[in-house]
């Protein structure tokens, strides 16, 4: 991988993510935002939004992805299936799944503070 920039990040978030309504997909690039500014804050850096570097992806996807999620299931969106990659969802069904990647984004952000000795907990993220 490379640096990528937030617009990177949602052409990759979109096409992992099928059917995402377009009032959703409409705010992608504030909660790719939001997830950047939520990185830089716990990790005590600046990622620039036009080049973030590949050490700070992972918990950036799975935030964004776990986001759209949210917002989707707080809309109660439909049952049609959603995929995710390789794993199909129910949309209906998906309350737990915005949890889980949520959780794993913060997995992934507590791989790289685990050099600094500090983590951080779920909780922290969102309510």
């Amino acid at each position: 991988m490379t640096s990528l920039s937030n617009t990177d990040i949602g052409s990759i978030v979109y096409s992992w993510v099928s059917n995402i309504p377009t009032n959703i997909s409409g705010i992608l690039p504030t909660i790719i935002n939001q997830q950047i500014y939520f990185v830089e804050n716990k990790l005590g850096i600046d990622i620039p939004i036009t080049a973030v570097e590949e050490t700070y992806q992972p918990p950036i996807f799975n935030l964004t992805i776990a986001g759209v999620l949210k917002a989707m299931e707080a809309q109660g969106i439909g049952t049609s299936d959603v995929k995710i990659g390789e794993l199909s969802i129910t949309k209906g069904l998906s309350q737990g799944t915005s949890k889980e990647w949520k959780e794993w984004g913060i997995e992934c952000l507590n791989d790289i503070l685990n050099n600094t000795g500090e983590k951080i907990s779920y909780y922290q993220c969102w309510g």
